[in-house]
């Protein structure tokens, strides 16, 4: 399923993490970190839409150093835990 992540007003870290947890519609207990996000997407059976994930990221048009490296980090994740076997993708917008 494609999951658009409209990034033009983050400001944080934080911010990303919120909205991945809002597009695969977490539960609220759901952590905040990107190791409960890699429990949700490769355990799988957590959050409300289940994988496949692909996720479209629409950075901001010009993002905090903070924004940025966070993007390119949780993209980074994204390959390590396809390859430990979860159906997901990320691209930017």
């Amino acid at each position: 399923m494609e999951i658009m992540l409209d990034g033009r007003d983050w400001r944080t870290e934080a911010d990303l993490i919120e909205a991945v947890i809002a597009g695969v519609d977490g539960p609220p207990w759901h952590g905040r970190n990107y190791n409960a996000l890699r429990d949700s997407f490769v355990a799988g059976s957590i959050n409300g839409i289940e994988p496949p994930y692909d996720f479209i990221i629409q950075p901001p048009p010009a993002p905090a150093s903070e924004v940025a490296d966070a993007i390119g980090y949780f993209m980074a994740r994204i390959s390590e835990w396809r390859r430990e076997g979860a159906q997901l993708s990320a691209r930017l917008a």
